[in-house]
């Protein structure tokens, strides 16, 4: 038997309201999602002492670095590649790195590039975040002071 009338309306109201809250709040979850991320944490393999990788991201064949044994000066270009966002992985370095003595300079984007640049003592380091077709990328160049200035 099919409700009719002020009954079979009451009963459609009532459907229709538990649809649109039920589908509003699959959409209020979702949209909350990336603030209630879990934070990245650093790998225990970062080649890097002072300037961690998050778990997860590995290095590509193409990274260098050399220190100078006589005066402890490094250089180092390393590229790394993995599968979290772009967003977390900024977080992660804006996080990380202030607690292993660096400072915070700048951040800038071009296009989908984000680039922190940081001091310690003498030396800048630029991390590079970039989205690739399948990978999220890491470019991380330490220099000492006044032999790579940051682009502007």
């Amino acid at each position: 038997m099919r409700p009719t009338g002020r009954a079979g309306s009451a009963l459609l109201a009532t459907l229709l309201g538990t649809l649109i809250a039920a589908t509003s709040a699959c959409s209020s979850n979702h949209a909350a999602a990336p603030e209630t991320q879990p934070a990245l944490i650093p790998s225990i393999t970062s080649p890097i002492a002072d300037v961690p990788v998050p778990a997860g991201f590995s290095m590509t064949s193409n990274s260098t670095s050399q220190v100078i044994p006589s005066s402890g000066l490094r250089f180092v270009d390393h590229q790394y590649k993995g599968d979290d966002d772009v967003l977390p992985v900024v977080r992660f370095y804006r996080d990380q790195l202030p607690s292993r003595g660096w400072t915070l300079v700048d951040q800038s984007q071009l296009h989908k590039e984000i680039t922190l640049h940081f001091t310690k003592n003498n030396e800048n380091c630029a991390i590079t975040v970039w989205p690739g077709l399948l990978d999220t990328h890491i470019r991380i160049k330490i220099d000492p002071s006044g032999a790579n200035t940051p682009a502007q």
